[in-house]
């Protein structure tokens, strides 16, 4: 798909450039050694723990220590995926993929991301520089213990390049602006992204005809009225890539102790998790923090100036170095121009306009250390303290803890705006009060605190329905552009239905109701597919003679996923089928017959009878996304129970075929899978599982060892206390040996 991306039309060559380096100059010989000095000594005092299932556990004395050895380990398990992701967040992402990296390379450097990253690494605190000094030397030990390790972009680490990694998440905005602005004044075009990780046939984006339909993630806080043992409980459930997620403990002397998951190869400390006394999980929010402004340059002999009120300002443009490597290995020096103004950079002109495009994450971002306070606090004060700080420009916030608290924050660094104008649509780049008036501090916020009905849930959902009718927000309360356009589908009716029937939880309930298969939008998604037969019917029972027995199986399904059901094949393959963007337009008499007569065929054509159970077509295997694994019928697989979360389904498992297979493959869903409850005197109980393993080694024992675990649907044992870790352990190491 990123072949097709945007190329970025940008302010014409003649302009005036100043000239600027793109990418990151090589070390010094002198920078190298002082990195690699401080990583050996760290080394002697941090000690990596791998329990059964290849989890690190890392122990240090100081925080600096535990990221340091979180990172070794993940070097050990994940290097190929850390390196192609801080690539692409500093503008070398050419260096891997070639001309496909070319277009995002610049998207990067008109935002000047690795210039905002060193100042940020200049302008932390101490504290936070400490960790990412600490991130570069544990990477930097790796390699030079690893001369076989294909470096292919990152030669040498250094601390700013973690900060260039948080920009990637809040870039998500700019993209969709670029692409609306596009499509409203030329032809559809898409707009610009992430290089493609080219695997011929993993399972890595959605197509057409596989009803590949958005899914979010899932987040439930549980409070103490609603479980047995009167304590608070969290639901960790994001929908991502399932070779994503990477699990991980880190601990130190000096307090921090924090287990949750990475994924995409970024992140010093994890993004969701749980310390000794809270937790908090996190959907994607369609926020909209992001605007787009059209300036006109219009001043007679000055191709650099446009008005802004009464004033006079000058765009600013420079040529950006993009190193790419040739089809024949070789590096090849180009040249992009860049520009801005004071809005930001200009990514797209036609028809006599340029359009700037202001990200709220790109001018404040303080992630790191947001996520660094969030992992330290003990308390809701000090955790509510970290997450007004801002750093992270969209998610939405689950959160629980021991004092028995449940919270749900629509998270995002908000600009605040003149409500005369509509900021849904771009807006005059040359009228003064379009810009923003600083941002909404964390009370301005939709949030929702401990709820009397005792539960919260979130599925990239409305922040005005979290929880119970009549204990929601009003929309009345906030402003106009703060409430974004998020999704609505069966996740939202199967929260509401597990939550509000949950009474007396244990963990083991949690577990049951995180791998719960029901499908809970059958009741609205049956009734219009047998009202068609019906009307088939009436008109010919001959036209309706070839589907009347799956017509049969479905009337009568329990509406439940099970590996042995012939009806769950066909349910589910008919609802993505009638949801794809080739059949959702098809509402007419007769259509929803015909689109499951059009799955009867294709089973028949696959496997020769249409009568195919579940477990023979939905299945789990292993691939890699960043490695070219891909997915195949030859292999060995398990079967799986799960299905579209769209649909209302819990254990969200999307799956689709892949090149030349008949059977389909999950490629997203239910990934890093935990479930906490919190007691203030033990601590947290804790069960998480990953689709495979912890490893992207095919020779690693944890290359795929919790996938028969994950597809029979159970959790395992998250150890987080010192004893735990101590009882589990498998081996015990320092970084380098």
């Amino acid at each position: 798909m990123y072949n097709r991306l945007l190329a970025i039309v940008f302010v014409v060559a003649a302009l005036l450039a100043r000239t600027a380096a793109a990418a990151p100059q090589a070390a010094s010989q002198p920078d190298h050694e002082q990195s690699l000095a401080r990583a050996r000594e760290l080394a002697k005092v941090v000690t990596i723990t791998r329990d059964q299932w290849g989890v690190p556990h890392v122990h240090a004395p100081t925080d600096a220590g535990a990221v340091f050895g979180g990172m070794y380990a993940r070097a050990e398990d994940e290097m190929s995926r850390i390196e192609t992701s801080h690539a692409q967040a500093i503008g070398l992402a050419s260096l891997i993929h070639g001309e496909d990296g070319f277009n995002w390379d610049r998207f990067i450097l008109s935002f000047e991301i690795p210039q905002r990253a060193q100042r940020d690494f200049e302008n932390a605190p101490d504290d936070v520089r400490s960790l990412t000094i600490a991130a570069a030397d544990a990477l930097n030990l790796y390699l030079s213990l690893h001369p076989e390790y294909p470096t292919r972009a990152i030669e040498h680490w250094e601390p700013w390049m973690f900060f260039a990694r948080e920009y990637s998440w809040t870039l998500h905005h700019a993209q969709e602006e670029v692409k609306r602005v596009v499509a409203e004044t030329t032809s559809p075009a898409t707009p610009p992204g992430p290089p493609a990780r080219a695997v011929p046939a993993a399972p890595t984006t959605p197509r057409e005809d596989d009803g590949g339909a958005p899914d979010g993630s899932n987040a439930w806080a549980i409070g103490p009225s609603r479980t047995a043992s009167g304590r608070a409980m969290l639901y960790i459930n994001p929908h991502i890539p399932l070779d994503e997620p990477y699990e991980m403990h880190l601990q130190s002397d000096e307090g921090l102790n924090i287990s949750g998951f990475v994924a995409y190869g970024a992140n010093l400390l994890p993004a969701a998790g749980f310390n000794q006394h809270l937790g908090w999980t996190l959907t994607v929010n369609y926020v909209d923090i992001a605007d787009t402004y059209a300036v006109k340059f219009d001043v007679p002999g000055d191709a650099l100036a446009y008005r802004w009120g009464d004033e006079i300002r000058h765009a600013q443009t420079w040529q950006a170095t993009i190193p790419v490597r040739t089809a024949t290995g070789e590096i090849e020096q180009r040249q992009a121009t860049c520009a801005k103004t004071h809005h930001g950079p200009i990514l797209y002109s036609v028809n006599g306009v340029s359009y700037a495009v202001r990200t709220a994450g790109v001018e404040r971002l303080r992630a790191i250390e947001q996520w660094y306070r969030m992992a330290r606090a003990r308390t809701r004060a000090e955790w509510l303290q970290a997450v007004g700080i801002g750093g992270v420009a969209f998610h939405n916030l689950m959160y629980a803890d021991d004092a028995g608290n449940i919270g749900y924050i629509y998270n995002a660094a908000f600009p605040k705006r003149d409500p005369q104008f509509d900021w849904s649509g771009t807006v005059d780049g040359n009228e003064p009060h379009t810009d923003w008036l600083g941002y909404h501090a964390l009370t301005d916020i939709p949030q929702v605190w401990n709820p009397p009905s005792g539960y919260l849930f979130n599925c990239n959902s409305s922040p005005l329905n979290v929880t119970a009718a009549g204990e929601n927000l009003e929309a009345s309360r906030f402003p106009s552009y703060m409430i974004g356009h998020d999704m609505a589908d069966g996740r939202v009716a199967m929260s509401h239905a597990i939550l509000s029937s949950a009474k007396d939880w244990t963990l083991d309930d949690l577990e049951r109701a995180a791998f719960d298969t029901k499908v809970y939008s059958l009741e609205s998604s049956r009734p219009p597919l047998l009202a068609d037969f019906a009307a088939v019917e009436k008109k010919s029972v001959d036209a309706a003679g070839r589907v009347a027995p799956a017509i049969a199986l479905i009337r009568d399904w329990d509406g439940r996923l099970e590996l042995d059901s012939v009806a769950s094949t066909l349910f589910m393959l008919w609802a993505e089928k009638i949801f794809s963007p080739s059949w959702v337009k098809r509402r007419g008499v007769g259509d929803f017959s015909a689109a499951l007569l059009e799955v009867m065929d294709d089973l028949v054509r696959d496997f020769g009878d249409w009568k195919v159970r579940w477990s023979d077509i939905n299945r789990h295997q292993r691939f890699d996304s960043n490695a070219d694994v891909a997915v195949s019928d030859e292999r060995e697989s398990l079967p799986m129970i799960g299905g579209h979360g769209g649909l209302g389904v819990s254990f969200c498992y999307l799956a689709r075929t892949g090149e030349g297979t008949k059977r389909r493959y999950g490629y997203h869903g239910s990934s890093y899978v935990a479930a906490i409850e919190f007691d203030p005197q033990k601590g947290p109980t804790a069960r998480s599982i990953i689709p495979f393993g912890q490893s992207r080694d095919p020779k690693s024992p944890h290359y795929n060892d919790q996938a028969v675990l994950y597809a029979s649907g159970k959790l395992k044992v998250a150890r987080s206390s010192e004893a735990a870790v101590r009882d589990g352990a498998q081996r015990t190491y320092h970084p380098g040996e």
